[in-house]
């Protein structure tokens, strides 16, 4: 069943499950999209602040991503985001750090011009297992309202 903007309330707080953070994806990742010497020269980033490797933050953005899709926006009839409003890395991902993401509804809001959508302020965030906050970002993402489910490729029913 897919939900709607209507169906979509402030204050909502999604657990999206949690990730361990794989060495040579995270090396992979960095090669193509982040070659930064701290993502992907384990040698060279010893000698850092960091102390050792860790990931891209793009790369744990896109994990919380895929999360984010699996856990929540799947099942919703979302036309996309107009992009993030902050996005913070906290702590860095370390190989081996399982990461824990949640996702909170800030605020719902109808669409003043079409009727056919609305807007919902989210906030993703996650923790690694010492309890430390490695990322959080701050969009707003728009939804189709149930009277254009018609519109929605998966159609009213999901």
């Amino acid at each position: 069943m897919v939900r709607y903007f209507e169906e979509i309330s402030a204050d909502e707080t999604h657990d999206l499950g949690s990730y361990t953070a794989d060495r040579e994806e995270l090396l992979s990742f960095a090669r193509r999209y982040d070659p930064q010497l701290i993502h992907t020269d384990p040698e060279v980033a010893k000698e850092t602040m960091y102390g050792g490797l860790i990931a891209s933050g793009w790369h744990t953005a896109s994990a919380c991503m895929a999360l984010l899709v699996e856990e929540f926006l799947r099942e919703t009839a979302t036309l996309g985001s107009f992009g993030l409003e902050e996005l913070r890395w906290r702590t860095p991902v370390r190989p081996g750090d399982t990461v824990s993401v949640e996702l909170d509804v800030v605020d719902t809001t109808p669409s003043s011009s079409r009727e056919d959508r609305g807007y919902v302020d989210l906030e993703v965030s996650a923790e690694n297992g010492d309890g430390e906050e490695v990322i959080y970002w701050r969009s707003t993402n728009i939804f189709l309202t149930r009277a254009a489910g018609d519109a929605w490729p998966l159609g009213a029913d999901g």
